[in-house]
């Protein structure tokens, strides 16, 4: 699954102790335009997630932003994460709030905040979280010594 199609590479190894590093994040380019295909050829960044209510899920991060303005003038930045296909569970449910959306090369994608379903439905169909370069934005201007791969303690 972390690697849709048969003549591409993937980025994801799966690692030795069983445990991937979550290192650095995506930068917002690549969220912008996905370096990476789909099975259909669509270009999409496969993402993954451990929430709270799913547990380890995985998703395609079609690499759109969007752009929302609230009524009070607020305007919020949004990664929209769609269900890996028809066959698998939904990548989010209510209770994941907070996850961490991660790549397979272990980079930070963005923070999961809410979910939204299909008309006539209640599973989730599209996953929405704040980018992590706009979260690191947030912390760097509290912490500007923020280290977001820091190896020993």
């Amino acid at each position: 699954m972390m690697n849709p199609r048969n003549d591409a590479a993937t980025g994801f190894k799966y690692p030795t102790n069983g445990r991937l590093r979550i290192r650095g994040s995506v930068a917002k380019e690549e969220l912008s335009n996905p370096t990476s295909l789909d099975a259909e050829g669509e270009p999409c960044i496969v993402v993954l997630k451990d929430g709270t209510t799913t547990d380890l899920t995985i998703g395609r991060c079609a690499g759109l932003e969007s752009f929302l303005c609230g009524d009070d003038g607020v305007r919020s930045i949004e990664v929209a994460v769609y269900n890996y296909d028809r066959t698998t569970r939904p990548f989010s449910a209510k209770g994941d709030s907070g996850a961490l959306i991660f790549d397979g090369k272990g980079r930070m994608v963005a923070l999961l905040h809410s979910g939204k379903a299909k008309a006539g439905s209640t599973v989730t169909h599209v996953t929405y979280g704040t980018p992590m370069w706009r979260v690191q934005e947030w912390i760097d201007q509290v912490y500007p010594n923020a280290d977001y791969a820091h190896e020993k303690w």
